[in-house]
């Protein structure tokens, strides 16, 4: 029976104190000031080390399940040209494990220094996305799911239960299909708290998505159909610095082998999480 490749398929996230009398006594020190909340938040210049780990369990209908992680150093890079904002996202060191066959591990070790270019918008849209040259498979792939590595931030107001939406439609290439993702997601402010010892805004994401898709795969025809839903918290300090945060991610996607006359259903659930490094 046809099984699609996984690395295909893991692709497809105060209470009140009483008042009493002061006693005679030297006056009690001034309490410390409260931290700054900029009426807008923007992205800026800044060097930051990340590290991502990333859970994904895969069902393929009859055909078995599977359980993918991947580990990973990053170091993002931006800069402010032109009223937008680069990123040069460079990969470290990569670390997958997968059912034998699942990945090349020669592409693995090789997507050490690969560097990733991002354009985005200083709020966080993004632009373009600019793999690696020469890079395979899995360098790809991970690229993709790097073009939201900056979380969107309001286009407005940083207040507590601000709101607001975007949409989004890509389409890339990937293991032989041209794989469709449209993409609501609705972000709302749930603060500012303290987020590693850094004050920070913390942004609450969710997301509904279809996917569609065609191409062959294997020699075979093969057409996606389906979507998903996620679920984010991200965290940017007031100075415009990405924190990290965490992204649940649940998604069913049928696979069409026209040429079998078979359809697969895909299940795929991954939980992820970026940490900002010291």
């Amino acid at each position: 029976m046809t099984r699609l490749p996984l690395v295909l398929v893991a692709v497809l996230a105060a209470g009140c104190a009483g008042r009493s009398t002061p006693s005679a006594g030297p006056a009690p020190a001034a309490a410390p000031a409260a931290p700054a909340e900029p009426a807008t938040l923007r992205y800026t210049t800044s060097t930051g080390h990340y590290r991502f780990v990333s859970q994904t369990h895969v069902e393929q209908g009859m055909m078995g399940s599977a359980d993918i992680s991947t580990a990973a150093l990053l170091t993002a890079a931006s800069t402010e040209a032109n009223g937008s904002v680069g990123v040069a996202i460079t990969i470290d060191s990569l670390g997958i494990t997968a059912p034998a066959g699942a990945v090349d591990p020669a592409e693995v070790s090789a997507a050490a220094g690969k560097v990733v270019r991002l354009v985005v918008s200083p709020a966080g849209e993004p632009i373009s996305l600019t793999p690696p040259e020469g890079a395979g498979a899995v360098v790809l792939q991970m690229a993709q799911g790097l073009r939201e590595f900056l979380p969107a931030l309001p286009p407005g107001s940083t207040i507590a239960g601000t709101t607001w939406t975007d949409t989004s439609t890509t389409t890339t290439p990937n293991m032989g299909l041209a794989v469709t993702v449209k993409s609501t997601r609705q972000h709302r402010v749930a603060g500012w708290e303290d987020h590693a010892g850094i004050h920070a805004m913390h942004i609450a994401t969710t997301a509904a998505y279809t996917v569609s898709g065609t191409g062959q795969v294997q020699g075979q025809s093969i057409e996606l159909s389906g979507g998903g839903q996620a679920t984010s918290d991200w965290y940017v300090s007031a100075a415009g610095v990405y924190l990290g945060g965490v992204v649940s991610d649940s998604s069913l996607v049928n696979a069409n082998v026209t040429t079998a006359g078979m359809v697969i259903p895909i299940r795929r659930t991954t939980h992820s999480t970026f940490t900002k490094l010291p």
